[in-house]
């Protein structure tokens, strides 16, 4: 009887002072749903960063040039990578590739029909898509032979179709012009998605002899992509890659690198230790919504003890 009574005054002081209960049930709404939107982003911030690492590849190994250093100074200019180095990796590292993928890069002028865009032209090697941890989704993708022998061809990107006003199967066979060049487009890749900042999906894919060549004009590469084969110590592959990297580029002992060596593991560290600290902010935060709610329907909950002081004593 007691615990019935007790409701029936509690149902109507809330019909009594129905602004008052509506604004101690924000304040713990607000609070508490702070909290677990903020930590339902940081986790899926974080799914999301290792969805994209876990689609590079987990044996895919980058190498990418960067400035030296010596003393604790860094060199003001960065030594290029070149084709030769790629050549010395497959030559004396063969053990410790399953496929590798030079890669060389720059913004260019592309046109077909009335259409034209500013898209990233990519020149690399047949093997690109095993390195990548990708496929063809409609083509081929051109071979060695097309590279050798500096075939105008070109791999589309899986937004390029669409961004030149087409389907992506009706663009095989047709052609592009990059740089005032003709390329017959003989593939189109599958969608990837944005990787970081970059977006696999509007790139351009060409021979990497032709791009070299016809395209570039240098042999300068901005990236090679290298996996390991199954069982192979990534340490060690590690080990040696840097050590020919080094003797291809006459670093002396003391010297720092001129050169980056990665791994999806590398970039999934750096990732989840910006999520960490990113999800830490967000839920201070929330922990203040939540304090501020908590602080509100203590306040209110003491003005309704005040006002029924008298009551509750003769009670």
């Amino acid at each position: 009887m007691l615990i019935g009574e007790t409701f029936n005054v509690a149902f109507r002081s809330i019909r009594a002072n129905k602004l008052r209960a509506l604004l101690t049930m924000l304040g713990v709404i607000i609070g508490v749903g702070a909290v677990i939107t903020v930590v339902a982003m940081g986790t899926g911030a974080q799914r999301n960063v290792e969805n994209q690492i876990n689609a590079l590849g987990a044996n895919l190994i980058t190498i990418e040039p960067s400035r030296s250093r010596f003393g604790g100074v860094e060199s003001s200019s960065t030594v290029p990578m070149t084709i030769d180095d790629a050549v010395a990796l497959r030559r004396d590292a063969a053990e410790y590739i399953d496929a590798m993928a030079p890669e060389m890069e720059r913004r260019q002028q592309v046109e077909y029909g009335n259409q034209n865009i500013n898209a990233n032209v990519k020149g690399t090697t047949p093997e690109y898509p095993q390195a990548r941890n990708t496929r063809v989704e409609y083509g081929r993708m051109f071979t060695t032979g097309d590279d050798d022998s500096r075939q105008r061809y070109a791999v589309l990107g899986a937004n390029v179709p669409d961004n030149l006003g087409q389907n992506p199967a009706a663009m095989i066979g047709q052609t592009v012009t990059i740089r005032q060049i003709p390329f017959e487009v003989i593939g189109v890749m599958a969608s990837r998605g944005s990787i970081g900042w970059s977006n696999p999906d509007d790139e351009i894919y060409i021979p990497l002899t032709t791009a070299r060549f016809r395209v570039m004009g240098n042999d300068r590469l901005g990236q090679i992509s290298l996996t390991l084969p199954e069982g192979v110590n990534r340490n060690t592959a590690l080990i040696q890659f840097e050590r020919i990297m080094r003797r291809e580029h006459r670093i002396r002992p003391g010297e720092g690198n001129n050169f980056n060596l990665r791994s999806p593991t590398d970039y999934l560290a750096t990732a989840e230790e910006t999520s960490k600290t990113f999800s830490a902010l967000l839920l201070s935060i929330a922990a203040v919504s939540l304090v501020v709610g908590g602080i509100g329907i203590m306040n209110i909950m003491l003005v309704s003890v005040t006002e029924r002081t008298k009551e509750i004593g003769i009670r």
